[in-house]
């Protein structure tokens, strides 16, 4: 569908620059791109065709992926030194994840255009990481746990970042923020990565986003994310 759809755009861009040399006016011109236009909608629809196809596929593969997905939910991040140190050589949910979006998602690479392979990675780390940030958002955090979401964060991006020639970065934003809001060392540490102090990071979070993932850690007081100038 995308290689038709561009092949529409394409005839109809070699047609009007025939219709340059065998139209020599431009009121002749202007009604033969009139009658073209149908092509740009031709290709709209091609489009639209293809998008909905891409939703049903994923619409089957995540279900298998589901399971362990939601797995998740039972990991805690809530650990200790000794916890953190063993989930490095035993990782706790990340590898059995990633091996099965291999096995359901990956083999499909040489059955589709370039294009396409691409738009349906992005569609399955649009499902993942909705799912993961409401069930970071129901945990509770050491600042530990903490560590453990960036690097689980920053294990995903690796992955998928070799699945697809488009960025995933962007897809990981939120997490992102998430896991570096819960490696703070106090809670008035946001401040320095926060407005003025932001740099080159663009927030994806808002204020009150901000102050529910800081709410998150277990030592971080209540009262203190509360008087936070956001």
């Amino acid at each position: 569908m995308d290689v038709s759809s561009e092949y529409v755009l394409k005839l109809r861009h070699e047609i009007e620059e025939q219709c340059a040399e065998v139209f020599p006016t431009p009121a002749h011109r202007e009604r033969v791109k009139s009658c073209l236009s149908e092509l740009s909608e031709m290709s709209n629809s091609f489009k639209k065709a293809l998008n909905v196809g891409m939703e049903q596929l994923v619409g089957t593969v995540m279900p298998r992926i589901r399971p362990l997905l939601d797995s998740v939910a039972t990991i805690s991040y809530e650990l200790s030194e000794y916890e953190y140190a063993e989930n490095e050589v035993n990782d706790p949910w990340v590898q059995r994840l990633l091996h099965s979006v291999e096995g359901n998602v990956a083999w499909l690479q040489s059955l589709m255009t370039t294009n396409n392979y691409d738009s349906f990675v992005h569609l399955v780390i649009d499902f993942l990481v909705k799912r993961l940030e409401a069930i970071m958002l129901q945990k509770r955090f050491s600042q530990l746990g903490g560590l453990q979401l960036d690097r689980d964060v920053r294990a995903l991006v690796s992955y998928f970042s070799g699945m697809t020639q488009r960025t995933v970065r962007d897809k990981f934003a939120r997490l992102t923020q998430m896991a570096t809001i819960l490696n703070l060392e106090k809670v008035s540490e946001i401040l320095d990565f926060w407005g003025e102090n932001s740099g080159p990071m663009t927030w994806r979070l808002t204020p009150g986003e901000v102050r529910r993932v800081l709410g998150l850690r277990v030592d971080f007081k209540p009262e203190a994310i509360a008087a936070l100038k956001l």
